[in-house]
């Protein structure tokens, strides 16, 4: 099994879980009366999904691996400006102990 499918099952994996915070984040939203900050997981989701096409193997684009790596990076980093958005209460929580 090469690397680039792994790669490529790891960033639909991360995709699959940004998923399902955006949809526990959108329903805590609205009850919270929140601004719609799931749309950062949204766009989070279509960058990792362009990084999973980039790293295809068939592909013949020069640092393809490099540029899918950026792609899933920048996506991460929308779902944890949106994870702290929504959750960011329950580690005040836990540490105001």
């Amino acid at each position: 099994m090469s690397w680039e499918l792994l790669d490529t099952i790891s960033f639909l994996s991360f995709t699959f879980i940004l998923y399902f915070l955006s949809e526990l984040s959108k329903r805590l939203g609205e009850v919270l009366g929140l601004k719609k900050y799931y749309y950062l997981y949204y766009s989070g989701m279509a960058l990792m999904l362009s990084g999973s096409a980039v790293v295809v193997p068939q592909l013949n684009i020069e640092n393809r691996l490099l540029l899918g790596y950026i792609f899933f990076s920048l996506g991460l980093t929308c779902g944890i400006i949106a994870s702290v958005k929504y959750w960011g209460w329950l580690l005040k929580e836990l540490f105001k102990g």
